[in-house]
């Protein structure tokens, strides 16, 4: 009985994800039970979260539920994600004829190797080499010539790298001279050079953490927002990552649970739709976003 219920639970899933639609009537007929039932499993659909919309009498579901949200972040890979396994690839053993093959499969399907064979990109790809090796090895690097836009400057820095991040364009260090956790660009490195010297400062590495607004920090905070269906709108679509972060409180209002690193990502989401959002916890969030109205209130 409860495997019947739930293929027919998943069979009407399938049938809504046309965004043609179907009435009850037609629904009955396709799946062979009663109106009533349809009824039934429209309003369980409702209550696990799914958007349901109606119109002239034909039912269909959003594709922004949720559901498929979290379905498609977890059998698809993201650009990043794919550039991230094809660059794996290049730096592993070309005697492996399993990675030749998975190589020449990725190339096929999205013909990566037009930029991976210019000059700048086997540069970028050896300097990942000598970074990886580095962080396994836990050997310091100097990064000769590195071109600061902060300070305007061209210098040698010698650091413990610890973390490739961002599909392998920037690498988390920690810098010998200013006893600090630093991000360098890898396009911003001239040359690097091996130090046979060890890690020194290992205690003092600290990962970075970048939430969905691409802010970065050693630290986070967690808020805690309400968000009225328009607010949960505009949010999957503009940040179809960040769906893992929702949950559903009512058929009208997300509860949405997120870390971030600066207020001002999250900050711009809400001033923006501040009628539909509440703030349910962290205070110095809402005393940010207090200062914000007062400061545009303030304005001539």
């Amino acid at each position: 009985m409860r495997y019947s219920k739930l293929e027919n639970e998943l069979q009407l899933i399938m049938l809504l994800a046309d965004s043609v639609g179907y009435t009850a009537i037609e629904l009955s007929k396709l799946m062979n039970i009663s109106r009533r039932q349809i009824y039934y499993l429209l309003d369980f659909i409702k209550s696990a979260g799914f958007i349901l919309f109606k119109k002239d009498n034909k039912f269909h579901i959003d594709r922004r539920s949720l559901f498929f949200t979290k379905l498609s972040q977890t059998l698809q890979f993201t650009d990043d994600e794919l550039h991230t396994i094809y660059n794996i690839l290049l730096m592993s053993d070309n005697s492996s004829d399993m990675v030749s093959q998975l190589r020449a499969k990725l190339d096929r399907t999205y013909n990566f190797s037009e930029s991976v064979n210019s000059t700048t990109w086997k540069n970028h790809i050896n300097k990942v080499k000598i970074i990886t090796n580095a962080i396994k090895n836990k050997k310091m690097l100097r990064f000769v010539d590195y071109s600061s836009p902060h300070s305007h400057s061209v210098t040698n820095r010698v650091v413990e790298p610890f973390l490739l991040m961002n599909n392998n364009q920037d690498v988390r260090c920690h810098e010998i001279e200013t006893r600090t956790n630093k991000t360098f660009r890898l396009n911003r490195i001239q040359h690097i050079e091996t130090l046979n010297t060890q890690w020194i400062y290992e205690c003092y590495h600290r990962q970075v953490f970048t939430d969905i607004f691409m802010f970065s920090s050693e630290t986070h905070s967690n808020v805690k927002l309400r968000l009225g269906q328009l607010a949960y709108n505009i949010f999957v679509e503009e940040y179809p990552h960040g769906a893992k972060y929702l949950s559903p409180i009512s058929e009208q209002d997300w509860l949405l649970n997120i870390e971030v690193c600066d207020f001002r990502g999250l900050g711009r989401f809400v001033l923006g739709l501040y009628l539909d959002i509440d703030i349910l916890e962290n205070d110095a969030f809402k005393a940010y976003i207090q200062k914000m109205l007062k400061a545009y209130s303030m304005k001539k």
